[in-house]
Formats: C-alpha cells, structure tokens, sequence
C-alpha cells in the first residue's frame, strides 16, 4: 500500500479552479464538520433529548396510514413492516428540498427520509450540517431544536409533499437511493387511488430530469422546489430504498424501455473505459498509457458527464466490460447485461458497487492502484495481466 501525498491541497486546488475560492472553502469547512465535528456534538444532543428523531417503528405509530409496497401491496396501521417496503403517511410535516430530510409536524427529523435504519441517525446528520453550510445556521439550529416555529419564517406552504431528493447532489444518491422511492410512490398511489406530485430540487442537474423522463414521470407530477423548506399539509414518506434487486430489475425494464439510442451515434463498443480526467479526484495519471493499452482488448473511453443518462445507460448495457475508478458513473451498471465490472482503487477502498453488482447479479472485480495524492496511477504491465486473466474467465 503506497501512502497519499497531499492529497487535500490537490483536492483543493482543483475544487478552487473549478468553483472559485469562497466554494473550495467552504466546501472543505463542510467536509471537515461533517466528518469530525458535527457526529459526536449532535448524537450527544440526540441522546440527552434535545434533538427527536424519528425511527422506523414512532413512524409507524405517528402516521395517518402505511402502505405496505412490496408483494402484496395494501393499506392499513401495520406493525410487522420492519424489513418490508412502505409508504407512510403523515398529518403535516416539513421538507428539505435540498437533502429530502423532512420531519414531522412537530418538528421531529424522520430518519427514513434520508438513511435506513442502520445509519443510526449519521446521515440525518449530515443533512444537518449541509443546511448549516449552505442554506442558513438558524434554519438548522431549528431543526436541532425541533423548533417548527421557526421551521415555520421560513417555510412555504404545500398540500401535499412527496419528496423525491437525494441527500446530495450525486448521480449514485439519485439513481440508487432515490428513483426507486417512485416505485414506491407508485404503489401508494394505486392503493390510495389518488394522484401523486413529486417534489425535486429547483436545482435538478439535467441527468435528475432525463431519468425522470425515461422513467415517464410528466412535468404535470413534478413539482420543483422554490424554497428551502415546504410546511405540508400531508406528508408522504417511503421507507428508504434497500439494494435489492427488485428496485433496480425496475429501474432497468422501465429506462431501457425508453432510452431509444442509435448505437452509432454514441460509438458503442465491446467494451467501456470510464474517464475520469474533468472529476476533482480519483483521476488516473497515466491516462494515455491505460487508454492505449485498454484499446488493445476492444476499449474505447468515454466521459460519462458529457453524455446523456440514454445513452450511458445504452453504453453499460451494451459492454462485455466496463473499466473505471471508484465513482458514481459505476452506478449504471444496473443497467449492464451479462458485463464484467473492474473497479480501480487507490487508497481508500470502499465497496458499494460490489454490493450494487453483487445485488443485481453482476460480474465484479476490484483492482489496487498505486495512489497519487487523491488520484491513482494504473501499472500497464498489471493491467495487461488482469485484463487477460478476467476477459478470459
């Protein structure tokens, strides 16, 4: 294992070319905060009582009704839906459009809206201190004391919220834990027998609108966030999607159906190299040594940000094999068929794109490169030797 060499000045000053220097700032005084401050302060108000939350099973007991999802969708006051999907709904509540946390009427932040029930209240949070960052300090000082009368100066009003908002802006957040909350909605929505309007950051990126669209969501269901906090009359809130392969076998019949792409137009090959040479980190220096060397076992490379979400989803579909470092461009492999998937790490490595392949079925391995800084550089000789081993299996 090689040690990292700066890598925070790089971060840095490719976040400070990028955005400017009051964004690069601020964005490293949030990383800092999020990581190490802000935990153990707000658990300690968490436990003495001076910040709620809400858990799955008080948000059971505080809901108008629970929809029950999954195999045998129906209505009613279930106790027994811990480890099943579900729609709850709420009288009133508050949403963030920002993070999609919301809370109920008196304040209290319901977990479910942005972190199953393992995170023990982490990503709650988070959200905590990206509202801090970016949105006010008052407005979380009033979340941390479920104070809704101040919730309330800042909010506006809507009758119904079904709040469809990673808790950051990230393709992963968005397509793997958020989109399947529509299949969600959806189930509620025919039991119910009423309409749903899904409430999304004013902000969206364009791949947040292009899945809505493949996903045949019309703009007549979407309502686009204008303030930081809504104050609605109902509330309607999914349980958090967990990775199964029923979300994403969803996700994948509905966007293919949809994603009508020309092949030609895109340059489909056998194989996908993702680039990563416009992202802040995990870029691989020896780009061009990999790129020639990929070129020799059919890849062609591709920068995913420059592409739409059809055609990326008709690239991963297409591929015999997919090469990239860690990213949320890997989260398309949902969408892969009969594809091997090889990972590239540095020297942090995390696995939520093995268990994604892992869930939905998907040949997967990881490969270790040498760290520079936050970036990696690839040895050609290793990966000549890997490609022939995986490609050959």
């Amino acid at each position: 294992m090689w040690p990292p060499k700066n890598p925070c000045l790089r971060k840095f000053s490719r976040k400070y070319k990028r955005d400017g220097a009051v964004d690069a700032v601020r964005s490293s005084a949030e990383f800092a905060t999020r990581k190490l401050l802000a935990p153990p302060f707000c658990h300690s108000l968490i436990q003495r009582g001076v910040t709620r939350t809400l858990n799955r099973s008080e948000l059971f007991t505080s809901a108008e009704h629970v929809v029950k999802t999954g195999r045998g969708t129906g209505v009613g006051f279930a106790k027994d839906l811990d480890s099943s999907e579900f729609v709850v709904e709420l009288d009133g509540g508050y949403v963030f459009p920002n993070t999609g946390l919301a809370t109920d009427a008196s304040g209290r932040s319901i977990r479910e809206s942005v972190e199953p029930p393992s995170k023990g209240n982490n990503f709650v949070i988070e959200t905590f201190v990206w509202h801090a960052f970016h949105d006010s300090p008052r407005l979380t000082g009033a979340l941390l004391r479920n104070d809704t009368s101040t919730l309330d100066s800042f909010a506006t009003k809507i009758d119904v919220a079904c709040p469809l908002c990673p808790r950051f802006t990230n393709y992963y957040h968005w397509m793997i834990e958020t989109v399947p909350k529509i299949r969600y909605f959806r189930a509620y929505a025919s039991a119910m027998d009423v309409d749903v309007t899904y409430l999304i950051p004013g902000d969206a990126p364009s791949w947040l609108d292009e899945t809505l669209d493949l996903l045949d969501v019309p703009e007549s269901a979407i309502e686009r966030a204008t303030a930081a906090v809504y104050h609605a009359d109902r509330l309607v809130i999914p349980s958090f999607p967990e990775l199964k392969s029923e979300n994403y076998c969803w996700i994948r019949g509905a966007v293919l159906e949809s994603a009508s792409v020309d092949c030609d137009t895109i340059g489909v090959g056998a194989n996908v190299y993702i680039s990563r040479a416009n992202a802040i980190e995990r870029r691989v220096t020896n780009e061009r040594d990999v790129v020639a060397t990929l070129r020799e076992y059919g890849f062609e490379p591709y920068r995913l940000e420059e592409q739409s979400v059809a055609q990326n989803v008709v690239l991963f579909h297409e591929a015999d094999a997919v090469v990239g470092a860690h990213g949320a461009g890997l989260s398309d492999l949902i969408f892969s068929d009969d594809t091997v998937i090889i990972e590239l790490f540095g020297s942090k490595v995390k696995n939520p794109y093995k268990r994604l392949a892992d869930t939905v079925g998907v040949e997967y391995h990881p490969m270790q490169c040498q760290p520079e800084s936050t970036d990696i550089r690839f040895n050609v000789g290793h990966l000549q030797r890997a490609l022939e081993n995986v490609l050959d299996n």
